[in-house]
């Protein structure tokens, strides 16, 4: 049949009006324009679908299946038409976040997380842990949509933009013996001649180039050693033995029982969390999940 959508709401009303006059004024159309399309639908469907006694009508057995059938279609339209609505707005579809381990522990990448999902409960969301070289790689192939990483970094992938969400203090991971362990507060000076350990050393990059602006502010260069790419594990050979460790104030939520954790004394060098997305991301889910990110900036932030 050589229908088109208004037919089939045509249709319906007639059907469920049974008055062409009320069914005329229900959709907002002239009785005579409504009787001619009728005509027209009876037509195509090559059956009567309205009988008339007593000027009364009624629906014919074929008009009963095509009723049916009319209703069918116009419940898939509006489905589709709610699906795509939904869609626009970035109430559906898929997001995939990468993010550094400390974010994970800061609570609030977990925290954007939950109150997203249980916003938008029919967006998929995908997370993977990365280090940030390779976060910055995925996103600008498109491989991840957003990444939550610790800045800074010596330069942003062209086509990638970058914000901060929060800031929180730097504290420093010790031995549970060490001699400085007993001390409300450390004075950096007083760590020139221990063994810094880092997850890297490729200088203006995260934590290394904290290590060395922290320590330079105190007038020393500090004697810096690549251990592990996570900062877990660097805690973990703080507990060995290996040295000391300047690390994000969340990162004491991993507390091995060999290792205590000390605010620093007149320092105001803090560890960023930043999220990074390319710059002309058009898909309606993953920016309304940066608008969540933007809107959650600063509201955890750790006590120092």
């Amino acid at each position: 049949m050589n229908l088109e959508l208004r037919h089939y709401r045509y249709f319906a009303a007639l059907a469920e009006e049974l008055h062409f006059g009320r069914a005329a004024e229900r959709l907002g159309i002239s009785q005579p324009a409504l009787s001619q399309q009728f005509r027209w639908i009876e037509q195509e469907a090559g059956a009567p679908l309205l009988s008339r006694s007593k000027r009364r009508l009624a629906l014919t057995e074929v008009g009963a299946v095509f009723h049916e059938e009319a209703l069918g279609v116009l419940r898939q339209v509006r489905h589709a038409e709610l699906a795509t609505a939904s869609a626009s707005r970035g109430d559906v579809g898929s997001a995939s976040i990468g993010y550094v381990a400390s974010a994970a522990l800061s609570g609030l990448l977990p925290r954007l997380v939950y109150r997203f999902r249980q916003d938008y409960p029919a967006v998929r969301l995908a997370m993977r842990e990365m280090d940030m070289p390779a976060q910055l790689d995925a996103v600008a192939r498109g491989a991840l949509d957003i990444g939550f990483i610790r800045p800074p970094l010596q330069a942003l992938p062209e086509g990638l933009a970058l914000f901060d969400i929060a800031a929180e203090p730097v504290v420093v991971a010790l031995h549970a013996t060490h001699a400085l362990a007993s001390r409300a507060r450390i004075d950096v000076a007083m760590l020139r001649d221990e063994t810094f350990i880092c997850t890297h050393t490729e200088h203006g990059t995260g934590f290394y180039a904290i290590t060395l602006a922290i320590c330079g502010n105190a007038g020393f260069q500090p004697r810096v050693e690549a251990l592990s790419s996570q900062m877990a594990t660097i805690i973990s050979m703080v507990a060995a033995g290996f040295g000391v460790a300047l690390i994000p104030a969340s990162m004491r939520a991993f507390a091995p029982p060999d290792v205590v954790f000390k605010p620093l004394a007149r320092n105001e060098v803090t560890s960023q969390l930043a999220v990074v997305h390319r710059k002309n991301e058009r898909s309606p889910t993953v920016l309304r999940l940066i608008e969540r990110c933007r809107q959650g900036k600063g509201k955890d932030r750790q006590p120092g």
